[in-house]
């Protein structure tokens, strides 16, 4: 996957300044229901993960939110001590053929200093390390917990976290040309309105949520342009009990408007 040339536009002073980026290739994947929903319905996360490593990907990007599932908060007495990485997790049988070589990053976007489970996360087999992204108004006490846990922290954007310079970071630094997402509307939101997402990978469920009110695949930060975000079918592929993986292209001209 050929990584992809962005212009951005900066404006200082009332003149307006374009540089020219790399950034990786950004995929957003997940299962929804009929509704739209991500939550509120049984799923086979066999099955999902599965198709989701169709991708090979050089990261996995996810939300604060999303690594809160690693597992529960370390205790605050021992975020203050420097301990020893954690051994990895056996792969869990018949997942074998996922872990290839060299395995993706994690890469999770926390400016306000949430997660505090890294532990956990650390002990996972799918991932060859972490990157957590973090702003310049990051706690610096977060800072120091990650230099404990012998956790990256990569600076990008002032008040949250700039993907599209966190982004264009992990390509210079890291060498990653492709990112698949796992995280939920929040994140999706976020790189969609900012022109930032190549394709969107749906596994599509035959069901109607059963939370109203729970959260859906794309929650915008802000209103778009008048029209919204448009797509582009590419593939489509059914799968034995009647779901569906669809896979849409994005129309290069959707991100934001600049002035």
């Amino acid at each position: 996957m050929s990584r992809i040339c962005v212009t951005t536009a900066t404006t200082v002073g009332g003149r307006t300044y374009r540089d020219r980026m790399t950034r990786p290739h950004v995929v957003v994947y997940n299962e929804v229901s009929i509704d739209g929903r991500v939550v509120g319905f049984d799923t086979d996360p066999s099955r999902y993960y599965r198709l989701g490593f169709r991708w090979r990907s050089g990261a996995i990007l996810m939300g604060s939110t999303t690594a809160l599932a690693f597992g529960p908060p370390e205790p605050v007495a021992e975020e203050l001590r420097a301990l020893p990485p954690p051994d990895r997790l056996p792969v869990v049988p018949g997942f074998e053929s996922l872990v290839t070589e060299p395995r993706p990053l994690l890469v999770v976007s926390d400016s306000q200093g949430i997660v505090r489970c890294w532990q956990h996360a650390l002990a996972q087999p799918w991932y060859r390390s972490i990157v957590v992204l973090v702003s310049r108004s990051t706690p610096a006490d977060y800072r120091r917990y990650l230099d404990r846990r012998g956790i990256e922290h990569l600076e990008a954007g002032e008040h949250r976290v700039d993907l599209a310079r966190a982004l264009e970071r992990l390509a210079t630094t890291h060498g990653v040309s492709a990112v698949r997402t796992d995280g939920g509307g929040a994140l999706n939101g976020a790189l969609l309105t900012a022109g930032l997402v190549d394709e969107i990978a749906l596994l599509l469920d035959p069901v109607i949520s059963s939370d109203p009110d729970g959260q859906r695949l794309v929650t915008l930060p802000h209103p778009t342009a008048p029209g919204g975000i448009r797509l582009r079918l590419t593939d489509v592929e059914r799968l034995d009990d009647g779901a569906l993986l669809l896979r849409y292209a994005t129309n290069p001209r959707a991100g934001p408007p600049t002035g």
